[in-house]
C-alpha cells in the first residue's frame, strides 16, 4: 500500500509545470463598454387579449394534454386550466362537456398530487358558472363520484371525500337532488352485505394494512353522510317552505282587498313564490301511504320507501359503530362515562345521522299529514337506543388524558379539526349529550313514563347545561338544545308534568331566566325560544299547568321589545295572538308602554315582513286589543292629536288613527247596547275583517243587539263559529266566565 502511493506522488512531481505571464497593470481590468442596438417597434398592439401579458391556452391542445401518459404533462394542464377559468379567457359554455368530462376524470388517477389539483380546478370551474348551467352535466360528476368511492384503490376512495366537500360547497342542491344515488356508496365504503343467508342486512368491514383505524375511517365517511344529509334537510326545508307558502290574490300593494260585509267576497288562493300560477289542489285529499296509494301519490309513496331503507340500511352500522368504540361495563365509579376522542367524535357524527333521519321524517309526514313512517321508527329502535346510548353512562365526558389535548382552548387541536373537517370536542360533550337527549324525546314521544329514570336524567342535564351557559361565549349546541326545549316543555310538556313535575318546572324556570338574562347570545336562537315560550303560554292548558312567576315576568318583559330598533314579524305575531287571548299580564305592561310604543312607531324596524308597514301594522293592532275601559280616555285623545308629530306616514297614520277610533267606539259599549256591524269607512290599507274584530272579542256572555238588516244572520249560529262563541266556550286568558258589571269595565 505504502509503495504505490510513494509511486503516484514521485510521478505527480516529475510532470511539467506551466506558468503563465502575468498581465500588465492596465489590462486585467473588465471591459464595461457594450455595443447595443436599438430596436424600433412601429406600432402598438391592437389586441387587448394580449395586452395584459397572460399567456394565451389553446383548449384544445389543453384537453387532450389531460390525457398524456407523463404526470407532469396533465398536471399542468389542470393548472392551465384553472388559471384561465379565473381569468376569464376561456369560452367556458361553449366547452363545457368537454372541460367538465376532462377535469373530472381526474379524481381516478393514480397520482395523489394530479386528484388534489383536479379537485381545485373543479371548485375553481363550479364556482364560475351558476347552477343552472351545471345541472345538465351533473351526471357525470356524480358518476365520476360514485366510481372513486367504490375504487379498488383506498387512497382513491379516500380522495373521493375531498370531491364530495367541493360538491357539497358549490352545488349542495344538485347533491342533495342525487343524494338517493351516492347513498348507497357510503354504505359500500365501510360495509359489505352479509355472507350468511340467516341475517339480512350488511356489517361493518375490517380494513387491515391502512395508516388510519377503522374507527377513524369511519367517522370520515359517516361524517361525509351526515353532511350530505344536513343538505338534504335543509333543501327539503326551503322546498316545503317556497311550496307551501300562500297569499291572498293581489300581491303586495297592486290590489289589497278591502272587507265589504254588504258585497260577496272572493279571494284568489296563490303561491306567492308564483304570483301568477294558480295553485295545484288536485291531490289535496290523497293521502294513502301505501300499496293502495293514488297514482297521484306514487312520488310520495317512493319517498316513503326511500326514508325507510335509509333507516333499515342505516341504523344497524351507527349501532354498531358506536358498540365498537363506547365505554365498558367496569366497577369503578364514573368510568362509564368516560370515552377517549374518537369515542366521541363517534358519538356526535352517529347522534346528528340519527337526529336528521327524524328531521326528514317530521318534513315527509308534515306534507303527508301520515304519521305511520314515526310510529314504525319508534317501534323499530327506541328500546335499542335507551339502552345503548343512554342507560350505559349517559352524560358522557371525555377522558382526563383526553381533555388537554382536545380542549376547546388548545390551537392545535383546532388548526388539525379543520384540516380534517372534524369539529373540535370540548371536555363536556356537550353536543352528543343534548343530541341523545333530543333522540330520546323523539323516540319516547307519548310513552315517557316508560322511561322515568332516563328522563329524570336527561332533565338535571339540561337544566345543568343551560343554567352554566356563558353569554360572552358562542356555543354551536344551541339548535339542537332549543329542539329538545320544545319537545320535553311544549310537545310533551303535560306528560312531562305528571311524571317529573319538579325536574320539568325547573327546566322551565332556567329556560326563562337564561332568555331573560340573554345568556343564548345571537338573535335567531334567543327569537326561537322566544318564539318556544309563546307558544307555552298561548296553550291554556300548559301555562295552567307551569303557573310560575317566571312566566310572568317573561309576560311583563315582552312588550318592551316594541321599544327596541328592530323585532321580527314572527315575534309580533306571537304578541297579537297573546292579545287576542286577553293574557291579562301581557296586556297591562303594554297598557303601561302605550305612549313610548306610538313614540316609537316612526323608528323600529320589522324583519321579515312583506314591507315597512305592513310589518308596523302588526304593532298598531296591538291596541286594538287593549281593554278601552283601561286606558284613560284624556290619554287615548292625547296621543291621538300628536299621532301627526309622531308618525309621518301618511299610510301609518291614517290606520293608527282608524284602530284607536273602533277604541273609543268600544269604551262607551255596556251590555244590550246596540252594535253595528256595517264597517266604518275606513282608508284604503285597512286590514281585511276589522270590522268583525270587535264582535270576536266580546265575553262569552255579552247580549248583542243586531239590526234586522244586518248581514249576518243570528239565527243560525252555527255559521259563524268564529265570529259569536258559544255558551260552553272555554274562556281565554285574562276572561272570567261571568265578567263582573260595572260603570267601567265589562
Amino acid at each position: 500500500m505504502g509503495g504505490s502511493y510513494k509511486k503516484k506522488q514521485r510521478a505527480e512531481k516529475a510532470k511539467v509545470k506551466l506558468k503563465g505571464a502575468k498581465l500588465p497593470k492596465g489590462l486585467n481590468v473588465t471591459k464595461t463598454e457594450f455595443k447595443i442596438r436599438k430596436i424600433t417597434i412601429k406600432e402598438q398592439l391592437k389586441d387587448l387579449k394580449y395586452v395584459d401579458g397572460q399567456r394565451q391556452i389553446n383548449i384544445k391542445e389543453t384537453l387532450n394534454r389531460l390525457k398524456h401518459h407523463g404526470s407532469n404533462f396533465r398536471l399542468e394542464s389542470l393548472r392551465k386550466l384553472r388559471e384561465a377559468i379565473v381569468n376569464n379567457s376561456l369560452d367556458i359554455l361553449g366547452c363545457l362537456n368537454e372541460i367538465i368530462q376532462g377535469v373530472v376524470s381526474m379524481c381516478l388517477d393514480a397520482e395523489r398530487d394530479i386528484r388534489r389539483e383536479s379537485f381545485k380546478t373543479l371548485s375553481i370551474l363550479l364556482e364560475s358558472l351558476k347552477e343552472v348551467s351545471i345541472e345538465p352535466f351533473f351526471h357525470i360528476i356524480s358518476s365520476y363520484l360514485r366510481c372513486a368511492m367504490t375504487h379498488i384503490q383506498p387512497y382513491i376512495q379516500e380522495d373521493s371525500l375531498l370531491m364530495l366537500d367541493v360538491l357539497l360547497d358549490h352545488v349542495p342542491s344538485l347533491v342533495a337532488k342525487h343524494s338517493h344515488k351516492i347513498f348507497q356508496n357510503f354504505l359500500e365504503m365501510i360495509s359489505r352485505v352479509r355472507a350468511d343467508g340467516g341475517k339480512a342486512g350488511r356489517m361493518l368491514t375490517v380494513n387491515i394494512g391502512k395508516k388510519q383505524t377503522n374507527v377513524k375511517w369511519r367517522s370520515k365517511v359517516l361524517l361525509r353522510l351526515q353532511q350530505m344529509l344536513s343538505n338534504l334537510v335543509s333543501q327539503r326545508k326551503e322546498e316545503k317552505d317556497s311550496r307551501g307558502a300562500f297569499t291572498i290574490s293581489g300581491g303586495k300593494q297592486k290590489n289589497p282587498l278591502i272587507f265589504n260585509a254588504n258585497v260577496p267576497q272572493y279571494y284568489g288562493v296563490k303561491r306567492s313564490s308564483q304570483n301568477d300560477l294558480p295553485c295545484d289542489l288536485s291531490n289535496i285529499f290523497q293521502r294513502t301511504i301505501g300499496e293502495n296509494a293514488m297514482p297521484g301519490n306514487l312520488l310520495i309513496h317512493e319517498e316513503c320507501n326511500q326514508l325507510k331503507s335509509y333507516v333499515d340500511h342505516l341504523m344497524p352500522l351507527l349501532l354498531e359503530s358506536w358498540l365498537e368504540v363506547r365505554p365498558q361495563h367496569t366497577s369503578g365509579e364514573g368510568t362509564e362515562r368516560s370515552i377517549n376522542s374518537d369515542a366521541a367524535q363517534a358519538l356526535k357524527i352517529v347522534s346528528e345521522i340519527i337526529a336528521d333521519l327524524w328531521f326528514l321524517i317530521d318534513i315527509h309526514e308534515e306534507q303527508t299529514n301520515n304519521h305511520a313512517l314515526s310510529l314504525w321508527f319508534q317501534d323499530q329502535y327506541k328500546e335499542i337506543f335507551a339502552l345503548n346510548f343512554v342507560q350505559t353512562g349517559f352524560p358522557y365526558e371525555l377522558m382526563d388524558g383526553d381533555k388537554e389535548v382536545n380542549g376547546p382552548e388548545n390551537s392545535v387541536n383546532k388548526k388539525r379539526s379543520r384540516k380534517s373537517n372534524l369539529s373540535p370536542l370540548t371536555s363536556y360533550c356537550y353536543n352528543q349529550n343534548i343530541c341523545v337527549s333530543y333522540i330520546m324525546c323523539r323516540f319516547f314521544a307519548g310513552n315517557l313514563q316508560i322511561q322515568a329514570e332516563n328522563f329524570s336524567r336527561i332533565l338535571k342535564y339540561l337544566k345543568g347545561v343551560i343554567d352554566s351557559m356563558d353569554p360572552k361565549r358562542e356555543h354551536d349546541y344551541l339548535s339542537i338544545l332549543l329542539k329538545a326545549l320544545k319537545s320535553l316543555l311544549f310537545m310533551n310538556g303535560l306528560q312531562m308534568l305528571q311524571t317529573h313535575h319538579e325536574g320539568t318546572l325547573l327546566l322551565l324556570k332556567s329556560s326563562v331566566k337564561s332568555f331573560l338574562s340573554h345568556k343564548f347570545g345571537d338573535s335567531i336562537s334567543s327569537s326561537t325560544l322566544l318564539l318556544l315560550l309563546c307558544e307555552i303560554i298561548q296553550d291554556s292548558c300548559l301555562y295552567k299547568a307551569y303557573n310560575c312567576q317566571e312566566l310572568r315576568e317573561f309576560l311583563e318583559f315582552l312588550p318592551h321589545l316594541l321599544l327596541k330598533s328592530s323585532i321580527s314579524e314572527s315575534t309580533l305575531l306571537s304578541m297579537v295572538q297573546l292579545g287576542k287571548q286577553q293574557n291579562e299580564v301581557f296586556l297591562s305592561t303594554l297598557r303601561q308602554l302605550f305612549s313610548d310604543v306610538v313614540r316609537n312607531l316612526e323608528r323600529i324596524k320589522v324583519n321579515g315582513a312583506l314591507d315597512v308597514v305592513e310589518g308596523k301594522k302588526h304593532i298598531i293592532n296591538l291596541f286594538y286589543w287593549l281593554n278601552p275601559q283601561s286606558v284613560r280616555e284624556e290619554d287615548l285623545r292625547e296621543i291621538t292629536s300628536n299621532l301627526n308629530e309622531c308618525i309621518t306616514d301618511e299610510r301609518l297614520n291614517d290606520y293608527c288613527h282608524y284602530v284607536l277610533t273602533l277604541n273609543f267606539n268600544r269604551s262607551s259599549l255596556t251590555f244590550g247596547d246596540h252594535i253595528d256591524t256595517t264597517p266604518l269607512p275606513p282608508p284604503i290599507h285597512r286590514t281585511p275583517l276589522a270590522g268583525f274584530c270587535r264582535i270576536k272579542r266580546m265575553a262569552p256572555t255579552l247580549v248583542l243587539k243586531l239590526p234586522t238588516s244586518s248581514p249576518i244572520d243570528t239565527s243560525n249560529q252555527e255559521a259563524y263559529p268564529s265570529l259569536l262563541p258559544s255558551p260552553n266556550q272555554r274562556p281565554l286568558h285574562g276572561l272570567s266566565v261571568h265578567p263582573k258589571v260595572n260603570g267601567d269595565r265589562f
